[in-house]
């Protein structure tokens, strides 16, 4: 029996009133004849705990000779029955520290589609356990089939969905390592290069996004950007990562926003992103850096030179003193203003800021800003 990490091995089983025939299963060339699907699983997972679940109506009989602990559910033939279920599994199934695999055979009635959900909240409020199988026995071909694949597609599509959200990239990234991982376990040497170097541009871009780094998210951009563009990746993606594949368009759409011909456009796009993504104060504090940038270019200067950004703020923080009735310093000054309002907030006692309200004056403020830095470029050609 396989022992991993000092988890207990644990089987969640179900059995019905069913005409339960006897079948030959084949089973890593052995042959085992049985009335339950529960009998060559136990085989082959090794458990130290099973736990079979039924209603009182079940056929308990049929498993005689078996070390079970009994779990009596209704029929879930109401919603009230479903909470009852829920209810009932989290009192008695203790699944701490352990390798689950369930054994979903001989499920009634709506059952199946009761255990997706009863795993993933357990998943949720049991970190610590971790689903490894999910058996169906084929009574057609005798095989046992493991479903779990199927189950993991629910995890991409949670992925998928934090991603289109705020546009994190992490949890997608997590993803494609464990996947990674499992799918060259045992292989010293694997040709499948890009998607490690996949796996490397996700988590830097991911980590940059979060820190505002927006100088390196051009940089990382622009491979990533390349990356998706070659063939040997996305033929190497539809081979091990068959669910990120079809997500890679999506992602693709991500990086082409963070493209422009000048930097204080692609500042202007990052910014915009950062809004659409739910994340307001840092496309506050990135609309800043593109007016900086506009000036800088705009005077022939180096945007990256930090002597240069800081005479630049001080060019523009003049500007204001004098009252300047030119749209770009009166920008500068509304942007600068809120930006210190909203970095600062916490600090000041006697200031209620409205976070609702904020959120839309740096739309307003981007909006604005998407209008007068063109025109300011335009002016000078």
């Amino acid at each position: 029996m396989d022992k991993t990490c000092n988890k207990k091995k644990i089987i969640i089983s179900f059995i019905g009133k069913g005409d339960y025939k006897e079948v030959e299963y084949q089973l890593n060339g052995r042959r085992i004849k049985s009335r339950l699907a529960i009998i060559p699983i136990k085989e082959l997972f090794g458990p130290e705990e099973i736990y079979v679940i039924g209603t009182e109506e079940s056929k308990w009989s049929e498993l005689n000779g078996i070390d079970y602990k009994k779990v009596i559910i209704p029929a879930g033939n109401s919603e009230k029955e479903f909470w009852q279920m829920m209810d009932i599994l989290s009192e008695n199934i203790k699944l701490t520290n352990s390798d689950v695999a369930f054994d979903i055979t001989h499920c009634f009635r709506t059952i199946p589609f009761f255990v997706v959900i009863y795993i993933k909240f357990m998943k949720f409020i049991e970190p610590t356990a971790e689903i490894k199988h999910i058996y169906y026995a084929n009574l057609d071909n005798k095989s046992i089939l493991d479903l779990k694949p199927l189950l993991d597609m629910l995890d991409w599509v949670d992925a998928a969905s934090i991603f289109k959200q705020n546009g994190d990239l992490e949890h997608l990234s997590i993803l494609v390592t464990k996947n990674l991982r499992e799918a060259f376990m045992g292989e010293k040497q694997t040709s499948a290069s890009s998607l490690k170097k996949l796996n490397k541009i996700m988590k830097e871009l991911s980590a940059i996004t979060k820190m505002t780094y927006v100088p390196q998210l051009g940089e990382i951009s622009n491979s990533f950007s390349e990356l998706l563009a070659d063939a040997e990746f996305k033929s190497e993606t539809k081979r091990y990562l068959k669910p990120l594949y079809y997500l890679l368009p999506k992602v693709e759409e991500m990086i082409e926003k963070f493209k422009a011909s000048t930097e204080w456009e692609s500042q202007l796009k990052i910014a915009s992103w950062y809004l659409d993504n739910n994340r307001p104060s840092q496309a506050l504090i990135v609309l800043r850096e593109a007016i900086i940038t506009h000036q800088c270019l705009k005077g022939g200067m180096d945007p990256y030179d930090s002597d240069v950004r800081r005479e630049i703020e001080e060019t523009l923080n003049k500007a204001v003193k004098t009252k300047s009735e030119m749209p770009i310093y009166q920008l500068w000054d509304k942007v600068s203003q809120h930006r210190n309002k909203v970095a600062h907030a916490l600090m000041r006692r006697r200031e209620n800021i409205n976070p609702e309200k904020a959120i839309r004056t740096t739309a307003e403020y981007l909006k604005e800003a998407s209008k007068i830095l063109p025109e300011r470029s335009e002016d000078e050609n």
